[in-house]
């Protein structure tokens, strides 16, 4: 199976756990990511993100940037915009703990 994470090939409510480990800071479209991960998974399923994020505004001429894309910097939220559209999209008992 192929696909995308911004259009995840599986039906609605049939995953129990989903884990992404340093991959939804590159997509272009976060709240469509998130939007299907919690479309796909069964009522009360697991979301499990590991992933860059920023403690501080990243300036847009640097967000911009190649090299900071591939060090994936480049599209990193701050935690709470994390929680903000992962809030929005549906998920519930949301727990962020930075490493």
């Amino acid at each position: 199976m192929e696909g995308y994470i911004e259009h995840i090939p599986l039906p609605d409510s049939t995953v129990d756990v989903i884990i992404s480990n340093c991959v939804i800071n590159l997509s272009e479209d976060k709240e469509k990511t998130l939007s299907e991960a919690f479309g796909v998974l069964k009522p009360g399923g697991r979301l499990a993100i590991a992933d860059i994020v920023s403690i501080k505004p990243i300036p847009e001429h640097i967000r911009k940037r190649a090299e900071m894309w591939c060090g994936c910097l480049g599209g990193a939220l701050g935690i709470e915009e994390y929680r903000s559209i992962l809030e929005k999209v549906g998920f519930k008992n949301i727990e962020i703990k930075p490493t």
